[in-house]
């Protein structure tokens, strides 16, 4: 083996070593925290128990608050928790009495740490932008007098198609003539407070009272539920009422610290005889599986904690999975291995055709389930949301080590091929 190979493989146990500790501990320079360990992780409401807060929509002009006023509060609400990376939620609203419950994950034990500072905002009203490219602001809620959602056909061809009709005060429809004559061609992105809902093209100078926005899609329904969201995201804006919160108390975990601890012991017992089985089984390429899980797991637990991402135990069973799918690449690339050092090929040649054979096995494995992730993610809610999010990143990582981290440590190790092919897992009488 060169020297060369000997070195890269150092560096390869240095980063796992590195990335480990800082999974384990983090950074931290003075007081100041700059790399999260993964014992910062928020856990869920199923877990670590939160906080609940109660509002009631109150009518600012003694109208008539109705339970689809209170569904647009709902959904701003999501937005505004999501945006926060706050998944396990739960939201109920109680039109008898116009209040509006709403439960977040945090760690009351962390003294601190305020657990009332991610609902901070909430019972705000929702400020609704148009702006240009450049971010100045064209309209503003005022200016808007309803959003509403249509599938009427929108022109000639009697198509119907899923579409969101806004509707301008005076002032508000002389701002939008002004704004779309100069931005014909250009994107007009609407914003609900700091988060772009959606941008769409600008066609042509609108000078009426209204105006239509266009969402794509791949079928009806998607199209609909995209435009029904919108329709209700820019309608609260403005809406008639304002909302008061009016009781705020901690709530215990569903499941409990203990069930935490559990699922910890069981994923690392787990990872420890993965990596034994893999290097009883394929002997030096177990070795650098066991480098390369090392380092995907802490990296993915570096990603979780840094990211703020609400951890439930749905989420560790979506951790656990994306495991699952990096060791499998591995098992899919060492086979292949072993098939082409069976047949005498050269060690160079079989490392290539080995990653090269399995790669689109791999691949199509993968991007199956992230297709499946995205949904879960997209189209879920609370811990489904959630699970979705941890199981893409997790599979995303997982590819990416398999292709990149995996083959550059094998490559170092293929020389060693010469001597013998029983240290990559074949019989002795095969060589």
């Amino acid at each position: 083996m060169k020297k060369d190979n000997i070195i890269k493989i150092v560096i390869s146990f240095v980063a796992m070593l590195l990335l480990g500790y800082l999974a384990i501990f983090g950074l931290k320079i003075g007081d100041k925290t700059i790399i999260k360990s993964a014992k910062e992780i928020k856990t869920g409401l199923d877990i670590s128990g939160g906080v609940t807060i109660v509002y009631e929509a109150k009518s600012d002009e003694g109208k008539e608050i109705t339970a689809a006023d209170l569904e647009k509060s709902k959904v701003v609400i999501q937005k505004r928790l999501e945006a926060k990376n706050i998944y396990d939620y739960i939201i109920r609203l109680d039109t008898n009495t116009n209040q509006i419950n709403v439960e977040i994950p945090t760690n009351t034990s962390d003294t601190s740490v305020d657990p009332l500072a991610a609902v901070e905002g909430l019972d705000k009203t929702a400020v609704i932008k148009f702006t240009d490219e450049e971010g100045n602001v064209l309209l503003q809620g005022d200016d808007i007098v309803s959003a509403k959602y249509s599938s009427d056909p929108v022109d000639e061809t009697g198509i119907s198609q899923p579409h969101v009709v806004l509707t301008f005060s005076k002032e508000g429809s002389e701002k939008f003539a002004s704004a779309t004559e100069k931005m014909v061609g250009k994107e007009m992105p609407i914003y609900l407070d700091d988060e772009c809902i959606t941008s769409p093209t600008v066609n042509q100078k609108i000078d009426s009272t209204t105006a239509i926005i266009t969402v794509g899609g791949e079928s009806f329904s998607e199209m609909k539920a995209i435009a029904e969201e919108y329709a209700m995201l820019i309608d609260s804006g403005s809406l008639p009422f304002s909302l008061e919160v009016i009781n705020k108390e901690y709530i215990g975990p569903y499941v409990g610290q203990h069930a935490l601890e559990i699922s910890v012991k069981a994923g690392a017992i787990a990872l420890a005889l993965i990596c034994v089985l893999m290097i009883v089984i394929y002997r030096l390429p177990g070795v650098v599986s066991t480098i390369s899980l090392i380092i995907y797991t802490s990296v993915l637990l570096l990603i979780i904690a840094n990211t703020g991402i609400t951890l439930t135990l749905s989420g560790i069973a979506g951790l656990i999975l994306s495991i699952g799918m990096a060791v499998d690449a591995n098992v899919i690339i060492y086979e292949r291995l072993k098939e082409e050092l069976s047949k005498k090929v050269a060690y160079k040649k079989a490392f290539d055709k080995s990653f090269k054979n399995a790669m689109s096995t791999i691949i199509d494995g993968n991007i199956t389930t992230i297709i499946v992730a995205l949904v879960l993610y997209l189209l879920g809610s609370g811990m489904i949301k959630g699970f979705g999010i941890v199981l893409a990143i997790g599979v995303v990582l997982s590819l990416f080590t398999a292709v990149v981290i995996t083959k550059f440590i094998l490559k170092q190790f293929m020389p060693m091929a010469n001597k013998g092919t029983f240290l990559f897992g074949l019989k002795k009488e095969v060589e």
